[in-house]
């Protein structure tokens, strides 16, 4: 869980430089809060069917390599 919370920091460095992800890593558990708001979160659901909790709780459990490309790819764009 720690690696993917890295890795996913990483990869929203390395799509967008508006928002700084660096507050994940501090975090611990198999949750995260993202800052997304609910705006944000439904439109990640709604355009890539991506289900993060409307207080945008992220289950880090749930990020995977095959997956995790996708996932910052978009939530960058709804940033």
């Amino acid at each position: 869980i720690k690696h993917m919370r890295q890795a996913f920091v990483q990869g929203m460095t390395d799509r967008q430089q508006t928002v700084d992800f660096d507050f994940i890593n501090h975090q611990k558990g198999m949750f995260s809060f993202s800052g997304l708001s609910q705006d944000q979160v439904l439109k990640l659901r709604h355009d890539n069917h991506i289900y993060i909790v409307g207080s945008g709780r992220i289950n880090v459990a749930g990020i995977t390599p095959a997956n995790i490309d996708p996932l910052c790819d978009a939530i960058a764009k709804v940033l």
